[in-house]
């Protein structure tokens, strides 16, 4: 049981990353903690060798560097804050590498030392790829390989601490090796850490950005629903026409038709302002929106401004949307969905081209419900009816080649108007 707790303590995330304030630190601390504790074995094996030696001066500074390697992994492991200790004791540990290297090998500071925290730094080469990888590779092996090269034949000054050149060059080669194994090894692991944050991190915002954009739609679909519900709509009616629509820019990109601006990201934005055509409704008395007679001049005059006033409220309460292509989308999907291909339209009488893709697919979809449909003041018409007036209405009324896609999908449209019958 014992050991198991040392084994933990040396080689489990440390404690206070359980902390959420200090959970982040996690992906890096547990290898550093990794990276001291191989350097607390590495310089004890020195100890052992130094002693069989007889080189008591360097037993002396070894031990120091233990102690050093010591307090750094129980600062990780134990303290929260302990990053500013450990960065004391880390130059304190580097300024005793300095007096080693001097003292054993004669080698002083130097170009080669600015090699090591060059390869510290390729941790943050932090894009994935071969290429990627592959720089960060060939930094540290020709990093290892220039510090190695130089400490080895570009030494000119004599130790003061003086042994058999045999046994310096050993200790070098070895001392070099296995230090920038170390060192390789850690950056490897952080690196990996660093991607498997950076990962958990993706699918966290992925998740939450998922998450509000369907809160967002059922906030529309909802606010959509109270809306039509005043003109005896039910909440189906949102829902078909939100499908029929669906259904049509797919087909109309399964077909290349409109390749320049059916991107995904345009069909998305339809698909979720279909819900909001009709918001102006809302600015339109309820003697008028649900009259059971025939509309006077003036109160179809009145019924017309829905279109324009539809525009002006998603203006006002998406100011804030930063997602201007959504918006440009949704205020044209409410102004100029009663727009007709020939001009006879309104509110702004425009024809062609002139009138926005998003608004010539809704305009479909809503007509085709809308008859469809039954309401308080009128009956439903047979689906066949419907597809009659569309192919009549085609150049006219309707787009010709959203006419054309619409009549395509005709049983699919059949379908979602019979599975979402009122």
């Amino acid at each position: 049981m014992a050991h198991g707790k040392i084994a933990n303590f040396f080689t489990g995330t440390p404690k206070y990353n359980n902390d959420k304030d200090y959970a982040d630190y996690a992906f890096y601390s547990a290898p550093l903690n990794m990276f001291f504790l191989a350097c607390l074995l590495i310089h004890s094996a020195y100890l052992v060798i130094f002693s069989y030696l007889g080189l008591y001066t360097m037993v002396a500074l070894d031990g120091v560097a233990v102690v050093l390697y010591t307090l750094f992994v129980i600062f990780l492991r134990m303290f929260k804050g302990s990053w500013l200790p450990c960065t004391l004791l880390t130059a304190f540990e580097l300024y005793l590498h300095e007096i080693v290297t001097v003292y054993m090998f004669g080698l002083e500071s130097g170009f080669q030392y600015l090699l090591i925290p060059l390869m510290f730094l390729s941790v943050f080469i932090r894009k994935k790829g071969k290429i990627f990888t592959f720089l960060r590779r060939s930094i540290i092996i020709l990093s290892s390989g220039t510090f190695i090269f130089l400490a080895i034949f570009m030494a000119d000054y004599d130790p003061v601490h003086h042994t058999s050149d045999t046994i310096r060059l050993v200790f070098l080669v070895l001392n070099c090796l296995i230090s920038l194994l170390v060192t390789a090894i850690y950056i490897s692991r952080v690196v990996h850490s660093l991607d498997q944050k950076r990962s958990q991190l993706d699918t966290s915002v992925n998740e939450k950005t998922d998450e509000i954009e369907k809160m967002q739609n059922q906030i529309i679909i909802s606010f959509a629903n109270i809306i039509e519900a005043r003109d005896g709509s039910t909440g189906k009616h949102v829902k078909r026409t939100s499908l029929y629509v669906e259904a049509l820019v797919k087909e109309l990109k399964r077909n290349n038709d409109f390749s320049d601006i059916l991107t995904d990201t345009y069909m998305h934005d339809v698909m979720l302002s279909a819900p909001l055509h009709d918001i102006g409704k809302i600015t339109i008395p309820d003697a008028i929106l649900t009259k059971a007679g025939r509309l006077t001049q003036s109160e179809f005059d009145m019924i017309k401004k829905h279109t324009i006033n539809g525009k002006e409220i998603i203006d006002e309460a998406m100011a804030d949307i930063e997602n201007e292509d959504f918006l440009k989308v949704a205020k044209s999907v409410a102004v100029y969905h009663h727009e007709c291909w020939d001009g006879s339209g309104y509110p702004y009488g425009i024809q062609g081209d002139e009138i926005p893709l998003c608004a010539r697919i809704m305009t479909i979809a809503d007509y085709f419900d809308a008859l469809v449909a039954k309401r308080s003041y009128k009956a439903a018409l047979p689906t066949s009816v419907v597809f009659d007036n569309i192919v009549e209405q085609r150049g006219k009324k309707f787009d010709p080649v959203v006419t054309d896609a619409f009549l395509r999908i005709r049983d699919q449209i059949d379908e979602i108007a019979r599975a979402n019958a009122d």
